[in-house]
């Protein structure tokens, strides 16, 4: 078990940079009345652009991106974030499943144990 949890956190010192929200991808109009973006028949939206949301101090910020190493970093970092949740999730419960064996051992199988309240001295 403490093997396991030494792995879990040898893996989180591992990962690379954190970026947490999301991001999606956007095709837009151009203010412009003659561009290719406007034609009625077949129009020609400009993007790919890439927006990533997030949330800063519980306000939400938007980021624009364009393809390229920006992006590149970005994508990685969410990855990473959502790797990051993953075993933090995972080291939590093996933590709270080793805390809970280590009470039922203390207090024991029996009905008698099982009436007494543990508080700290």
């Amino acid at each position: 078990m403490v093997m396991k949890r030494n792995n879990i956190i040898e893996e989180l010192i591992k990962l690379g940079p954190l970026c947490s929200g999301t991001f999606y991808e956007q095709y837009i109009p151009c203010g412009k009345k003659n561009c290719r973006c406007h034609d009625e028949e077949d129009p020609k939206l400009h993007g790919p652009y890439y927006v990533w949301v997030r949330r800063i101090n519980g306000r939400q910020v938007n980021r624009t991106l364009l393809p390229g190493p920006d992006l590149d970093k970005v994508k990685e970092g969410m990855e990473n974030y959502y790797r990051f949740q993953a075993l933090i999730l995972d080291l939590l419960r093996r933590d709270e499943e080793s805390v809970l064996s280590a009470v039922r051992a203390a207090r024991g199988a029996g009905k008698k144990n099982s009436r007494k309240i543990y508080r700290k001295s």
